[in-house]
This record gives C-alpha cells, structure tokens and sequence, in this order.
C-alpha cells in the first residue's frame, strides 16, 4: 500500500521543466521550432537555455573596429520570447577575430563539424578588455530590444565548459593556467554585463561534475575579488559511456545526487549566505553526441527507463531538500539522427514520434506547489504527492531498481511487475481520478518497435502508428465520490512511471 497523507511538507516551485536547446541555430529553423511549439504547448520548460553565438556576431573592419551584425540572434530571440520562454543565455564563443589562435578548432559533435558545418574555436581571447566590450554590446542590444524589465528576468551565463578544452583553450595542458584565464573571462563578461544594467543576473561556470576543483577555484577567486555572481551554475552527468560499457559506473541517479551534494558543499564554503544554484545541463549520463554506436546502453534514451529516472532524481531531490532552483535537461545530439531510436539525448525521434521522456515532461509539469506527506515499504518504489490550493492533487509514482537492470542487462534487474494500491487520506467530495503509465506496455513507441519487428526503413503506415502511440493517454479514467479516502489500483511493468490526477 502506497499512502498518503493530506498534509503539507512543504513548499516547492517547479525546478525540473526546463531544458537547454541545442543546437542553438536550429531555433531559426522550421525543425527546431516543430519541436519547441510542441514544448511550449504542452508546458514541458519554461527556461530555454541557449548560446549567444557570439562567433556569429561580431567581425572586425579594415580600421580594427568591432562590427556586429545581431540578424540571426534576433531571430532566435524573438521566436524564444514569443512562445513565452525565459532565456538562459551562454555568452559564447570567442569571435574568430578576436581569438588569440585560430588553430584550435573542436566540432563536439559526432560528425565532423557543428550544425550547418561549423566549428568551434576554442582558443582564449587575445584582449580581455575586448571581451568584456563585446559582452556589454550583447546584453546592450537585447536590453534595448526586449527591454529591461523583461531581460532582468532571464539569466546571462559565462561560456560553456571551460573546465575541458573541447570549448576552451583545447590547446592548453595546464589545468591550472586554463581555470585562471577563465576567472579573467568570467570578470571581464560580468563587469561589461553589469555596465548596462545592475540588475541583469550573471553567473558561472557552467562547469561539469568531473572538474570540482575548477569550480572551487573559480568561486574562490569571484570571492576575493568582489565579483558580482547573481547564481552559480554547473553541469551534472551521472557517469560516462565508457564507465557503463566497463560497468564501473552504471545508471543510478545517486550519482547525480552525490554531484548535487558536493556541489551545494562548495558553494557554501565560499558563500555561506547561499546562492542560486542551476543545473544549466543534466543527464543520466554525458555524451549527448554518443548514441548505441558507442554505448548500446544509450537505448534508455528512447524508452521508458528515461522518465522513470527523470522523476526518480526530482523526487529525491526534493526529499533532501536540495538547493536546485533551475534543472535544464540537455537536449543534443538532435540533428544528427538518421533513424528513429538511435539513442540520441532528444525528446522526438527522426519522424517527429515523441519520446517516452517527453511525455515525462509534460505529465511532471503537472505537480503542484504543495509537497505531501507520503509513504511506501517498497524500496523499488518512489513517490512524489502533491496538492495544490483548489484540492486538485498530481501524485508521480516510479517503480525501478537502483541501477534501472543494467547491471544484467535485463532492464529490469528481475523485478516482477507491479501492482499496488494508492491510499490518500483525508479526501471528500466528488472526485475525477485520471491515471497515465509510461512503461514497457504504454506511452513507449521503441516497445512497439521492438515487439513488432520494425526496421529502421519504416513505412509511413509504421510511422503514423508510433506516432499514436507516443501520444499520452490516460490508461483509466474514473469518477468517484470520496469520503475520508481514496483509493487507486496502479500497476507497471519494472522501470515504469506512473502519474495520477484527481480533480474536482
């Protein structure tokens, strides 16, 4: 028996529907805009984190002036405002003329270059100074164009990663000289931000759960230094490809939640009073550009291991009382599919058949405000209960081992399925209990895939099909009157979600 009480724990917004779009370019796009109308409809994200692709603007005349040209930023960014999303702006990359070298180039992706053939340059600017201007030009020309009021509210972040050379000075060897120059990159950007308005919020440094030590020493040198830093941000990837093909470091979302912890430890060693702290990416595991070519495990990407996850990790987190304000899914690897169920880190497949990981998103955007009181004895089941002021109550229900089965293989680790009863106390009146599942058996067009056969060469009948099916519907719907309790039959299949609705 799964029970829970009609009584608040606590308070909690919503950190966990945001996401960070890449590419980026694909936003002046008709399928990058296909898939984030989709997002904004259905409520997925609110925070849409982006690059300012500063490598796109700015260019230097015959005279050494900085010219900037802001045509495909502005189209990015009125399409983002004009779906209602809050942006969450990466100031980077170096702008080849400014580049101190223009020899280091990285594609972080799977095929040779970035969308649309481009690469990064990863080299440090040759003027500091120069940077910080390009920066104050950027977050001029959005403050005039969108207005203050509004571009208060979003969040400007320093660069992406400068912890690894794949983004910043990949040519450097030096651990120590690359996170001193980032600390020169972080001031130069936060003082030119801050030059165009003290309320635009600044942080840094996007750095990974693989790097601690840059991140305390960045913080350590915005300490001493006065810096302003509205928010601190970081990157949380539970494990690596190569870890669970050697099965050194499986699926588990304690490994998030560990890297949440030390994180949370390290800012406060530096700035007792608190911070806001955002997740600016998130994963089970890092590589969004790896697929099942180099992970087979990667294939939790397209069923219903990934929702079950998802929710898992926001429930823990909220159960330790955690400092997260913002958690933003990293979407990559997008334009890169060829066929459907690859394992890429997306929310729709190659002909647009949404995942069981979207459809996680759009049902967990439903959790209310109001935190209740729950409890089961099952260890292989976790619960998220919540109410909002109205009595109208969104209850996540996983069930999964700790590892999601990948320790044999069998993805389920030998759970059987599950049945179970929610017990809600303290209910009264006519209620209407609505109960999605997304398991092997629901809501997973990889399961019907799988089961009937299908090649990657789908026919459009096989397509329309998967589409249908990755369309949520409630598995029952019921009205009920209650009085003093509730109670709810659920069942799954191991790695299963399950979110129930009851309204007025």
């Amino acid at each position: 028996m799964i029970n829970v009480k009609n009584l608040v724990r606590k308070k909690q917004s919503n950190f966990w529907n945001h996401v960070h779009f890449h590419p980026t370019d694909a936003i002046e796009d008709d399928w990058g805009q296909k898939i984030l109308n989709e997002v904004a409809k259905d409520n997925v994200a609110k925070v849409i984190r982006m690059y300012a692709m500063l490598e796109d603007i700015v260019t230097m005349d015959e005279n050494g002036d900085f010219v900037y040209d802001f045509t495909e930023n502005d189209v990015r960014m009125d399409y983002i405002v004009e779906k209602g999303f809050t942006p969450l702006i990466s100031y980077a990359f170096v702008p080849k003329c400014l580049c101190e070298s223009t020899d280091c180039l990285s594609s972080m992706a799977k095929g040779k270059t970035r969308y649309k053939g481009k690469y990064i340059i990863s080299s440090k600017p040759k003027d500091y100074k120069a940077w910080g201007e390009i920066c104050r030009k950027y977050a001029e020309h959005i403050v005039e164009r969108y207005g203050i009021d509004m571009v208060s509210t979003w969040y400007m972040q320093c660069y992406n990663e400068p912890c690894g050379g794949g983004f910043f000075m990949g040519e450097e060897k030096s651990y120590h000289i690359r996170t001193g120059e980032y600390c020169k990159l972080y001031e130069n950007f936060a003082k030119g931000v801050k030059s165009v308005d003290e309320r635009l919020k600044v942080g840094g440094s996007a750095t990974t759960d693989f790097a601690l030590g840059f991140l305390e020493a960045f913080l350590n040198y915005a300490k001493l230094n006065n810096l302003p830093l509205d928010f601190v941000d970081a990157h949380t990837y539970g494990t690596m490809p190569q870890s669970i093909n050697e099965k050194t470091r499986l699926l588990s979302i304690y490994n998030n939640i560990g890297h949440i912890c030390v994180y949370n430890n390290i800012i406060k060693k530096f700035f007792p009073e608190g911070k806001e702290f955002i997740l600016d990416e998130w994963g089970p595991a890092a590589c969004g550009f790896y697929n099942l070519e180099d992970c087979p495990t990667f294939i939790f990407r397209e069923n219903s291991i990934f929702p079950t996850y998802f929710a898992k990790l926001v429930t823990n987190i909220i159960d330790n009382d955690m400092n997260v304000s913002k958690m933003l899914l990293c979407l990559s690897g997008q334009h890169e599919m060829t066929e459907d169920f690859s394992g890429f880190r997306n929310f729709f497949s190659l002909n647009f058949i949404r995942k069981p990981i979207y459809n996680a998103y759009a049902l967990m955007s439903r959790i209310k405000e109001n935190i209740l009181y729950s409890e089961t004895d099952n260890p292989y089941v976790t619960v998220l209960a919540s109410k909002d002021e109205k009595d109208n109550y969104s209850l996540a229900i996983t069930y999964s081992s700790e590892h999601f089965g990948t320790e044999t293989d069998t993805w389920d680790d030998g759970l059987p399925n599950f049945k179970d009863t929610v017990k809600i106390d303290d209910i009264h009146g006519d209620k209407c209990v609505t109960v999605w599942v997304i398991d092997d058996n629901n809501t997973n067009p990889y399961g019907v895939y799988k089961r009937k056969g299908y090649t990657k060469d789908l026919t459009k009948e096989q397509i329309e099909e998967l589409k249908e099916v990755g369309r949520i519907k409630p598995v029952k719907q019921f009205n009920v009157h209650a009085e003093g309790k509730l109670e709810v039959d659920i069942e799954s299949t191991p790695n299963g979600l399950i979110f129930i609705e009851i309204t007025a």
